[in-house]
């Protein structure tokens, strides 16, 4: 789905002014809104172009606009060309009667209501956009996934016996990281860890000790953190972590947290898993694959057959 992410990111692009009008209202301007394309005889307007390249603009730095050769002039035939997409796309979804229900869109809100919590409402201020232009991408983005999940990845398959070629030609792809299973007394000063550290040598028991001097979380459980993997802790405690024998009790490692001490209470090494074990991540790595594969050829099939005129004259003119 890389490429159909790629493409959704680059296409809506936000509105500024969310322009969008029925066909009604196309005949009545037909002859006083000016238009930079008609794709399938559907017009893109230069209005809605200008306010795209100018909120595209926003987005780049004066320098790169202004310095870089014929730049300005590769952008705007950019966004004339995803406006272009987004309309083939646009009229396909109408061709096969996908829509976006009120329910669909209120669902999918709560959802990135829930995900944002306390930070929903400064999104629209960061952002510099109203909640309802906002709804409005949304409701676009909701549009272009719908389209593809019925026209294009509904189509594809995957068996169980190309899994299985797959996996056997790439079984370095699946095997299980190095982990660890690690505890930790964490404290706030040097002295603090140093006297820590002479108990536990001393033969102190390391999980009272925890219990009794850690300040982090964990420190209810001993100081047990769990299996962890490479690159989860910060780089420091990282390397220490996993140079560590079984058992074996760290010196001090010190973080932006605190001051560490660690054990190794169980080590599990990396490992090539079989076909059972790697089954669904395969079968959707190849359905992964086979998507985009499918997307490109659909969408270059689209374009092909769209009939699609650009109004150069009106481009060059720069109305305003």
């Amino acid at each position: 789905m890389k490429m159909i992410n790629q493409l959704i990111s680059k296409s809506w692009v936000l509105l500024l002014g969310g322009i969008f009008l029925v066909a009604a209202c196309d005949e009545i301007n037909i002859f006083s809104r000016p238009y930079v394309a008609v794709v399938n005889g559907s017009k893109i307007y230069l209005d809605e172009y200008q306010v795209r390249l100018a909120q595209k603009k926003t987005m780049l730095s004066k320098e790169l606009l202004s310095n870089e050769a014929n730049y300005a002039q590769r952008l705007e035939e950019e966004i004339l060309e995803i406006m272009i997409v987004e309309k083939i796309m646009n009229l396909r979804a109408q061709e096969l009667g996908v829509a976006v229900s009120a329910e669909e869109l209120e669902k999918k809100i709560i959802e990135i209501k829930r995900e944002y919590g306390t930070e929903f409402s400064s999104l629209f201020i960061r952002e510099k956009m109203s909640f309802e232009r906002w709804k409005d991408e949304i409701k676009k983005e909701m549009l272009i996934e719908k389209l593809i999940a019925v026209d294009v990845n509904s189509h594809v398959n995957v068996s169980e016996d190309e899994a299985e070629d797959y996996f056997k030609e790439h079984k370095n792809l699946y095997k299980s990281e190095a982990k660890v299973r690690v505890a930790q007394i964490v404290v706030r000063d040097a002295v603090a860890a140093q006297q820590v550290l002479e108990r536990l040598n001393a033969g102190a028991d390391f999980f009272k000790l925890a219990r009794e001097k850690s300040i982090g979380p964990e420190a209810i459980n001993g100081g047990d953190l769990g299996f962890i993997t490479r690159q989860i802790m910060p780089e420091p405690l990282d390397d220490t972590i996993f140079n560590l024998r079984l058992n074996e009790i760290s010196p001090i490692v010190q973080s932006p947290y605190g001051f560490h001490i660690f054990r190794v209470l169980e080590i599990k090494p990396a490992k090539i898993k079989n076909f059972a074990e790697s089954k669904e991540e395969v079968m959707a790595d190849i359905r992964a694959k086979k998507e985009e594969f499918a997307f490109a050829e659909w969408l270059e099939s689209l374009k092909n057959k769209a009939v699609i005129k650009k109004e150069y004259a009106v481009l060059r003119k720069k109305i305003n």
